[in-house]
């Protein structure tokens, strides 16, 4: 394949990598590194270009090599700013720039300007050292739900670092004329071929990324309650029990709570849905802030929760019950009106199943209910138990 189709190759690669994910990251602002993915696509764009013209004008030097090499380093650096933002490790990107201005000019020293061999050789040295840098980016940081991504990323840095010192080790050889003397068309050939692939696997990285990105805002949708953000009633019955099993397994007590709004729908009968939805947001984010993060909150339907408090036991849940009912009535929600819950909780016992665990929570809830509102009850060896 001669360099022109090559150099066309790139081209295309570059102008579907910008548009994409140029696009993508208007969408959604958030995700930084799909704005490193459109910056290297630009670049690659300006590498084919500069390439195509290469043949037909005479370029000045600090255009063909110098700028043209600098890009190449350019779009390595730009893929391990997006490993980094992906990863949300910390970075100082005014070194990427700093690092790239050197770069371009290192090519202006007289040794480079004068030496095709030398400057071939450096900028395979700098290339690899930043490649050896996302490889410790990907072997040291944890991937969490990125796993099969990183080690996607892993092999095309080993892919890339290994076409480098094969084509460095064919410089030095045809320089000492061990094989074809310089200039070999081959190795420029395979240089340009070596590109093209690197190109063509940091776009399918960056759609990999994109897909799973898709599937865990799916998996978050499926079992988050949209207008809370809390879990919701589909994902509670395997996350309850999980929590049960592994709290009884370990002979550790578990609460469960279950609370609801006092007289929810005169809410939205005087203040209409609009503050109706304005109180079931705030008693969630009040929950959410009184409880620990790896306690389990669920929106279960309306103006009821429930939660879930692994490791906690009658005195602890009772105590925790007031505070969240105080804080709640502490809220100044709606203008002129109070805003009260009632809550009905349980310790699991031994052996015990979910659904008579969360029907004890229940009946705890409606006597709370029955008997004034605005209180918490236990269920505890079969009798009621006020707090308040």
């Amino acid at each position: 394949m001669d360099l022109f189709t090559l150099a066309a190759i790139n081209l295309v690669i570059g102008l579907f990598t910008a548009i994409f994910f140029g696009i993508e990251y208007r969408r959604n602002l958030t995700q930084k590194y799909l704005l490193d993915f459109s910056l290297s696509g630009c670049c690659l764009i300006m590498h084919a270009f500069i390439a195509i013209m290469r043949d037909h004008v005479a370029l000045p030097y600090f255009i063909l090599p110098g700028f043209i090499n600098t890009i190449t380093v350019v779009i390595h650096l730009l893929i391990l700013s997006a490993l980094y933002r992906l990863l949300q490790v910390p970075l100082q990107r005014y070194y990427l720039v700093l690092f790239a201005t050197l770069t371009y000019s290192v090519w202006f020293l007289p040794l480079f300007q004068q030496d095709q061999f030398s400057r071939l050789l450096i900028g395979f040295a700098i290339m690899c050292a930043v490649n050896v840098l996302c490889l410790r980016l990907l072997f040291t940081s944890t991937p969490g739900k990125f796993s099969k991504v990183v080690t996607f990323f892993q092999c095309v840095m080993f892919f890339n670092i290994a076409q480098m010192l094969l084509r460095s080790a064919l410089f030095i050889t045809g320089k000492y004329s061990f094989t074809a003397a310089e200039p070999n068309p081959f190795v420029h050939q395979l240089g340009w071929f070596s590109l093209t692939i690197y190109a063509a696997l940091i776009l399918t990285g960056g759609l990999i990324i994109l897909a799973r990105q898709r599937q865990l805002e799916l998996e978050v949708r499926a079992e988050r309650d949209p207008m809370t953000g809390l879990l919701n009633r589909y994902s509670m019955q395997d996350r309850l029990n999980a929590e049960l099993n592994r709290c009884l397994r370990n002979h550790q007590p578990m609460a469960l709570l279950i609370f609801d709004i006092d007289h929810f729908k005169s809410v939205n009968d005087n203040f209409g849905h609009q503050m109706g939805d304005q109180v079931i947001r705030q008693v969630a984010a009040v929950s959410q802030a009184t409880f620990r993060n790896y306690d389990l909150v669920f929106r279960m339907g309306g103006e009821e929760f429930l939660v879930c408090l692994p490791g906690v036991n009658q005195q602890q849940a009772a105590e925790k019950a007031e505070l969240l009912r105080q804080q709640i009535e502490a809220q100044q929600i709606v203008p002129g009106a109070k805003i009260t819950i009632s809550i009905g909780y349980v310790i699991a016992q031994p052996n015990q199943d979910l659904d008579s665990l969360i029907k004890q929570a229940d009946d705890a809830l409606y006597h709370a209910k029955e008997n004034g509102r605005n209180r918490s009850v236990a269920w505890c060896s079969g009798e009621f138990v006020f707090n308040n």
